[in-house]
């Protein structure tokens, strides 16, 4: 699968102390590209109560010639929007292609604070070089602010057949933002389990069935979850 994630990052609780008590943040935006891309666009969006907007830089796995728009009509709101744009295209693999740097005062508390994407004020799209646009998942992330490694918490939940009822022997699998895989196998009446989920993180759920497909889900843990379910599609 495609996808365009922001990577979960981790900023110390206080700022530093000086004449601008103001702390930085980088939240670097990955591509899993297919090789087959050229230009990218989308908006991401940050609590604007608790981080400002500073800067934005080009990643270093763009392809040559990459050049970057931001649109920064909707920063009061906590929505930036990024073209990047090129008539080259990706090397295919994990690319690093942009890095958003924020601020945050000695305001900011301990605590878990998601960035997403969204189509405001820059719709999102993969292109080729040639216009065609390409099927994409895009994944959000979390600005970890504390001073301690998170908890692990349980998630949980049951995958059903298409009439509801519990699908025995199903795979479930998730994978974390470094690409760590996890799976576990359905009890009889479709349930499933994971223990030690680090709290704060996003993950892609899918299952694997001989019988019916399922839906991916991204899900961002911050705590225990009994309620990850999946319905099959005939």
């Amino acid at each position: 699968m495609r996808i365009i994630r922001a990577v979960n990052v981790e900023g110390p609780y206080e700022a530093p102390r000086g004449e601008s008590p103001q702390a930085l943040i980088t939240v670097p935006i990955e591509l899993d590209s297919f090789g087959d891309e050229s230009s990218t666009s989308f908006s991401f969006s940050f609590n604007a109560t608790v981080f400002t907007y500073v800067s934005s830089a080009l990643g270093p796995d763009v392809p040559a010639g990459s050049n970057l728009g931001t649109n920064i009509n909707e920063l009061a709101s906590g929505r930036l929007g990024v073209l990047i744009d090129s008539t080259n295209t990706y090397v295919a693999g994990t690319r690093r292609i942009l890095s958003i740097t924020l601020s945050y005062g000695p305001s900011a508390t301990i605590g878990n604070y998601p960035v997403t994407f969204g189509n405001s004020p820059t719709p999102q799209s993969i292109s080729t070089s040639q216009g065609a646009l390409l099927p994409a998942l895009y994944v959000p992330g979390v600005i970890r602010i504390t001073g301690t490694t998170a908890a692990g918490v349980e998630v949980s939940g049951r995958v059903l057949t298409v009439d509801g009822r519990g699908l025995r022997n199903a795979v479930v699998s998730i994978i974390d933002m470094n690409g760590v895989r996890r799976t576990a196998t359905t009890s009889s009446f479709g349930y499933y389990r994971f223990d030690d989920v680090e709290a704060g993180s996003t993950h892609l759920f899918s299952v694997s069935s001989k019988r019916y497909r399922y839906t991916p889900h991204i899900v961002q843990v911050f705590d225990t979850l009994t309620d990850v379910d999946f319905v099959g599609i005939e």
